[in-house]
């Protein structure tokens, strides 16, 4: 195994990039918690899907340097439990997300996500959580409220509790009518540092080879 760029520099501009981030209001303004009804749904729709796939574009603003990085990228899920995260040049990079934890892929070389990044490989699992999983795992981390539930689809916001470990402030997810394909992801890491990330036509069970979702 080739030792690869550094996994937290190439992590926190693709991943934590690849998701959208919105300055939010204070905590006392969150909202009432989501409805079981609205989780329990999300879940009966999500349970016959086996595979989702499909292409995504992202704009990560940097509050520091007054920048904005725009990249594109494609994404596939395997449920339960893997992801692919694909990054198209300049990024150029891949991420997989399984059981056994966190790998990445580019053309420096590819390896495993170290202790030390443990905190990045907290958000990408929360990243398959909602592409996928189980939403109400997130409240392990996440405090949840509703922003929106009807015919359009459903958005969520997720505030972090005190101590999560995971390097966002916030994120908020949007889904469409079917309630299984995300539309729009949202993340903060900071006042000024915030990611969107907006999926384009997600396909629902089409054919996965497996092997793609290794390194």
């Amino acid at each position: 195994m080739s030792r690869g760029p550094d996994v937290a520099r190439v992590g926190r501009r693709a991943i934590l990039g690849g998701l959208a981030a919105v300055a939010l209001a204070p905590r006392a303004a969150r909202g009432d918690a989501p409805p079981a009804s609205l989780l329990d749904r999300i879940a009966r729709a999500r349970a016959p899907v086996r595979t989702l796939q499909g292409p995504f574009t992202q704009v990560r603003t940097m509050g520091l340097l007054a920048t904005e990085v725009r990249s594109s990228g494609a994404l596939a899920l395997l449920r339960p439990d893997r992801l692919r995260w694909e990054l198209a040049p300049p990024d150029e990079v891949v991420f997989f997300v399984g059981p056994e934890g966190l790998s990445y892929r580019s053309a420096h070389g590819q390896g495993r996500l170290p202790a030390a990044g443990a905190r990045l490989a907290g958000a990408l699992d929360d990243l398959r959580t909602l592409l996928g999983g189980d939403l109400a795992h997130l409240r392990e981390r996440w405090d949840l409220r509703v922003v929106r539930d009807d015919a359009s689809g459903a958005e969520l916001e997720c505030v972090a509790r005190p101590g999560a470990s995971t390097p966002l402030q916030s994120l908020r997810f949007a889904l469409a009518p079917d309630l299984v394909r995300p539309t729009r992801a949202v993340l903060v890491e900071g006042a000024r540092d915030r990611t969107t990330i907006d999926f384009g036509t997600l396909v629902v069970d089409a054919p996965l080879d497996p092997s793609r979702m290794r390194p």
